[in-house]
């Protein structure tokens, strides 16, 4: 082999890597856009699937309407600083979201069965025999697989996705938050003649 046939062959070899890299380059935003429309991804050995928050916020909407039909969400201060993380760390705002979800399931589920361990098939369980249950229960579970998803893959969820799921884990929050308030706020509020 010359000299000449030698740097043809590594020319060509390099060809199509470095014709995918400009292309890559030269499309990334047209790409970005693509990848945030995209509702699954299948590769080899899984599947990813990024459209699963859209039910999970329909059921919660279903589960927060009180009788006539208003949401019932309420500002919660730890929730603004966890939506304000997800610009900066997406991945941790994650994590951060479904640990104040997780306190919430953890007091809903000591109204409901007090003295019981906390953990989450014991919450889960414990939740069973409340009403609206059945509507969170697979929202909740969904936010929990995400969580676990983002806390073991080296790839951060998007903005955009961190954003959305922090926002359904805040009006979860809420609903279980509203659904099982103190008894003391119940009484002081009928003291009060219903204005607190």
């Amino acid at each position: 082999m010359t000299g000449l046939q030698f740097v043809a062959a590594i020319v060509n070899s390099l060809a199509w890597p470095t014709a995918v890299v400009v292309a890559v380059s030269l499309l990334r935003r047209e790409l970005i856009g693509t990848f945030d429309r995209m509702q699954t991804l299948e590769f080899p050995g899984g599947k990813a699937t990024f459209a699963t928050l859209v039910s999970v916020e329909k059921a919660v909407a279903a589960a927060g309407a009180s009788d006539d039909g208003t949401s019932a969400r309420q500002e919660v201060t730890e929730f603004s600083l966890v939506e304000a993380l997800t610009s900066a760390a997406p991945g941790q705002a994650v994590i951060d979201a479904w640990g104040l979800l997780e306190y919430q399931l953890n007091v809903a589920s000591d109204r409901v069965a007090p003295d019981q361990p906390h953990g989450w098939p014991q919450v889960a369980h414990n939740l069973e025999t409340w009403d609206k249950w059945p509507l969170l229960r697979p929202a909740v579970m969904e936010l929990r697989r995400l969580r676990d998803y983002t806390v073991w893959s080296n790839r951060p969820p998007s903005t955009a996705d961190a954003t959305r799921y922090v926002s359904v884990a805040h009006d979860l929050a809420t609903t279980l938050r509203t659904s099982f308030m103190p008894e003391a706020d119940d009484d002081s509020r009928k003291d009060s003649g219903g204005v607190k």
